[in-house]
């Protein structure tokens, strides 16, 4: 810790951290603002989905099936780069500091506190802010162009299993919780497994990605040749913020 101490930068850090963190926890807004933004992205969700069914043309299974394929691998690399974002972000005194301060505590607990999957899917869809405005630009096209079905579906799919990701990654800490046909899901890279997430706390800016991993060999070399890593800075921020 004498090491901490004489490096100004992160000892600045450190004290916004705590800053930030204090202000998530203490300032009921910033949960019930979490708690609005859920509401808003699974009614989203759901107006997305209908309108999608009520726009729906002939379209081929091979077509429907590529499309979700591509949807599937998207969803995957998008809420990567999301997590990459998140883990390495420093700017505590932003208006989404203490969000991104409540987001670095996820490294400190790596079993979850046991919810049912329904309220997972609910609360942890709060926590994507980003989110929010894809949906809405999403129910916009919809409302207002003529998009192609197989675009179509290939957005809404993203919305919604942007969602399933953090349950993916819930069963993936919490494998215990997780029935037969999840941990079949889980075996066979449908969803992600213990054995791939693992990495990303063990080793440092590595296998961000949240559904079931098929993108970190894409989201790695982002991670590699953009960032340095969190183990050397927000973990270290938590760390100190936990000690006291």
């Amino acid at each position: 810790m004498q090491s901490d101490s004489i490096d100004p930068h992160l000892a600045i850090k450190i004290k916004e951290y705590e800053v930030a963190i204090e202000k998530y926890k203490n300032i009921p807004w910033y949960t019930r603002v979490e708690f609005f933004f859920s509401i808003i992205i699974i009614t989203l969700q759901i107006a997305t989905m209908m309108t999608l069914l009520h726009q729906y043309s002939t379209t081929s299974i091979v077509a429907v099936v590529v499309t979700l394929f591509v949807s599937y691998f998207l969803t995957d690399f998008i809420n990567g780069i999301a997590h990459l974002i998140a883990d390495n972000a420093q700017n505590y005194t932003s208006i989404v500091g203490p969000f991104y301060a409540a987001f670095h505590l996820h490294h400190i607990k790596l079993t979850y506190e046991n919810k049912h999957p329904v309220k997972i899917y609910f609360y942890e869809s709060g926590h994507k802010i980003w989110l929010v405005f894809y949906l809405i630009i999403i129910f916009l096209a919809q409302c207002f162009t003529h998009l192609n079905f197989c675009l179509n579906l290939c957005l809404v799919s993203i919305g919604v299993l942007s969602s399933v990701a953090e349950l993916s990654h819930f069963w993936c800490h919490n494998k215990k919780q997780a029935n037969r046909f999840i941990r079949l899901l889980q075996k066979n890279r449908i969803l992600l497994s213990m054995q791939h997430h693992k990495f990303h706390h063990r080793k440092d800016n590595i296998n961000y990605a949240f559904l079931n991993g098929i993108s970190d060999p894409i989201l790695n070399i982002i991670a590699n040749r953009f960032y340095s890593g969190y183990k050397n800075f927000s973990d270290r921020h938590v760390a100190a913020y936990e000690k006291k």
